[in-house]
């Protein structure tokens, strides 16, 4: 009985892993796609990745490269819930629970569209991520959105159910690949009024539990199947794994700098020269 193809094939390389956790941890968080990248990378490279085992495994590097910049953030909203059915060693100040309450509630409704969404097209999805050539399209499409981002306002408002929502339908939409699922969302907090600062850290806290819901979902298929680790290299695992936490760090703040001068939509150049060279190659 043949193995199926968990891996791609051929065994990847180090260097491979390495150049595709670089990849992944880079434009997970610059408003660049992630998977666009992934999928004309894996082109390019002539492998696939060591199928979707090395997928979520990239999906928790990028993960906590999010949890290690909003680890204060993450901290005062988990405490926040936990003193709804507990009561804190340590008293909380009724502002910040007030205001941490709020955004956490506000985070799981902006996770909805993109959980019901995702699960009512997964096939559909999946399919897309075997065209480049739809890929390089919808890069095109990233660029547009970027440029979008020059008509915020510039009156800032605070986060509201109505902003938390319309920031969710963005991170639905960029479950397409080549859409990116920053972009797309820091986009919408810009146009709905929240500012550089709160849509960037209001996109971060909407990713963990769209990246950490993937890898449940994905690492269920894996670990279901009989020859899920067959011909998988640990090391190119780690390596990868590495790469992408450490250039997720990076990118992040670099983000976080290039909003706060107001130079978000120089990005769309780039991913339109991505999607143009993706649609001459392919």
């Amino acid at each position: 009985m043949p193995c199926p193809d968990f891996y791609g094939g051929e065994r990847m390389s180090i260097l491979q892993a390495v150049l595709l956790g670089l990849v992944q941890g880079l434009t997970e968080f610059l408003p660049v796609s992630s998977s666009g990248h992934l999928v004309l990378g894996e082109a390019l490279l002539g492998v696939k990745s060591q199928g979707i085992l090395f997928e979520v495994v990239l999906h928790l590097a990028t993960a906590a490269a999010v949890l290690l910049a909003y680890r204060r953030r993450v901290g005062l909203i988990v405490k926040a819930f936990l003193s709804l059915v507990k009561k804190p060693a340590l008293p909380l100040d009724p502002a910040e629970r007030s205001e941490n309450l709020r955004l956490g509630w506000f985070v799981i409704l902006g996770t909805i569209p993109a959980g019901v969404i995702g699960v009512a097209f997964k096939d559909w999805f999946e399919a897309a991520f075997s065209a480049p050539r739809t890929v390089s399209w919808l890069l095109l499409v990233t660029g547009a959105i970027l440029m979008l981002s020059r008509f915020a306002p510039k009156a800032v408002r605070p986060i509201g159910w109505v902003s938390a929502l319309g920031v969710g339908l963005a991170q639905a939409v960029a479950i397409l690949p080549g859409v990116s699922r920053s972009g797309s969302t820091i986009t919408a907090g810009l146009l709905l009024g929240l500012g550089p600062g709160r849509s960037a850290e209001f996109s971060f806290l909407l990713a963990l539990p769209a990246i950490l819901g993937a890898g449940v979902i994905e690492g269920a298929g894996v670990f279901s199947h009989p020859y899920a680790l067959e011909g998988v290299s640990r090391l190119a695992l780690f390596c990868g794994a590495f790469s992408a936490f450490i250039s997720g760090v990076a990118a992040i703040y670099f983000l976080l700098k290039i909003l706060s001068r107001g130079r978000f939509d120089r990005f769309a150049w780039y991913v339109w020269a991505v999607g143009a060279a993706g649609l001459l190659y392919f």
